[in-house]
């Protein structure tokens, strides 16, 4: 075979398009091996560990459910997840802009809004499984302790960790996008949206995820009567999370593909 038909036989095969699938696996792989190097090891197991162990030493022997529903509702569900999705999908694609790699990855045959998505989708499962996990360490030490009815505390709060970490980090996505200060941004937006407009007791409350999460819980008797919250509809509660989440992933994505980052600006302090 000549040279030239070589060439015209390369010239007219069908380029290889990667579709989304194949990109999200891509992403999720690098996403996971970064999260398990041994740098990292020793945070995962603490973000995992940490507050469960805290709840276990947090009141005396006996039955005293109030004092663990504390420490996973009030502390856990309603403070630190948020904290936690704040600086996992604030600083996802943020870190690969600092160490300059997002221009190696974006030159890829990749769009920018599958880039994002990927990285949003693979950060979701991974800080669900880390959820996941934490809530089975406080499961562990609610039984040790002697909890009433400790699995089914539990698992109520997981049924609504997943929607929470889904809404709580498309929030924390667009603020990651917008600004290096982002952990800042976070923070005022949740004193002001989630502890400020929630607690206005007319509908502009609804604008309060935090609300909604309460409204989920309050379906399992015990957890309302630990909130003193009424239950709502899971129907209207679930659309809100679910419009919210979509609502901030355009925004995100639209932001991402149409604004450029310098990486000597990211690295400025």
């Amino acid at each position: 075979m000549s040279h030239e038909s070589t060439l015209e036989s390369i010239l007219q095969k069908t380029p290889v398009r990667p579709n989304f699938p194949g990109i999200l696996a891509g992403i999720w792989k690098l996403t996971w091996k970064s999260q398990l190097t041994w740098k990292k090891i020793y945070g995962v197991l603490s973000n995992i560990l940490v507050l469960p162990v805290l709840s276990y030493f947090s009141f005396s022997f006996g039955d005293d459910s109030d004092a663990f529903l504390r420490f996973l509702i009030d502390f856990y569900m309603l403070m630190v997840l948020p904290i936690i999705c704040l600086t996992a999908f604030g600083g996802m694609v943020r870190d690969e802009l600092q160490e300059d790699t997002v221009c190696f990855l974006l030159t890829r045959p990749m769009k920018r809004w599958q880039f994002f998505l990927s990285k949003y989708l693979s950060h979701l499962a991974w800080t669900q499984i880390i959820g996941a996990l934490t809530l089975l360490a406080f499961a562990v030490a609610g039984t040790l302790r002697g909890v009433d009815d400790t699995p089914m505390l539990v698992l109520s709060a997981l049924k609504v960790q997943f929607p929470a970490i889904m809404a709580y980090g498309a929030i924390s996505s667009l603020l990651g996008l917008a600004t290096k200060k982002y952990l800042v941004l976070g923070l005022v937006y949740g004193f002001v949206v989630e502890f400020g407009i929630g607690q206005i007791p007319t509908n502009i409350n609804t604008l309060a995820m935090t609300n909604h999460l309460k409204s989920l819980m309050a379906r399992y008797q015990p957890l309302a009567d630990h909130l003193g919250y009424e239950p709502g509809r899971m129907l209207t509660a679930l659309a809100a999370l679910v419009v919210t989440t979509g609502a901030f992933l355009i925004f995100s994505s639209v932001l991402f593909t149409f604004r450029e980052y310098n990486h000597s600006d990211e690295m400025s302090k």
